[in-house]
């Protein structure tokens, strides 16, 4: 079983202002969905193992393949994702904002592995401070 980010990195994390939706478990996500009214979409997070790291790249175009059509509930739910991860730029186009070290970390974020999650943002920003100046 995968232990998840150590401690250490959801801390800094935090302090940089990072969302911790971000950590958050299938589990989580299920019952934010519940809390925010649809509770008749708990299970197409859990089915489909949705976790926080895949709400970046959670939008309206993708809920219908978790289960979710209803075109109200889907542009409820998408607005909701882009408040709860405060980066709503990022769902609009993702590959113009890459240029914003949040982003291109958040994005970083949604992939597994040990070094993945380990991976501070101020980690992140040392390594690649390169490329945002």
């Amino acid at each position: 079983m995968d232990p998840g980010p150590s401690r250490y990195v959801k801390d800094a994390d935090d302090k940089c202002g990072v969302p911790m939706c971000i950590y958050w478990s299938t589990e989580d996500i299920a019952e934010w969905i519940c809390f925010i009214g649809f509770p008749q979409y708990r299970e197409c997070f859990v089915q489909n193992f949705i976790t926080g790291r895949h709400l970046t790249i959670l939008d309206s175009s993708r809920l219908p393949l978790i289960g979710i059509t209803d075109f109200n509930d889907i542009k409820v739910i998408s607005a909701r994702v882009r408040d709860l991860i405060g980066l709503d730029h990022i769902i609009k186009n993702m590959n113009v904002s890459m240029s914003d070290p949040m982003i291109a970390y958040m994005e970083m974020k949604r992939r597994t592995g040990r070094v993945t999650q380990n991976t501070s943002y101020q980690a992140f920003l040392n390594k690649y401070r390169r490329w945002y100046r």
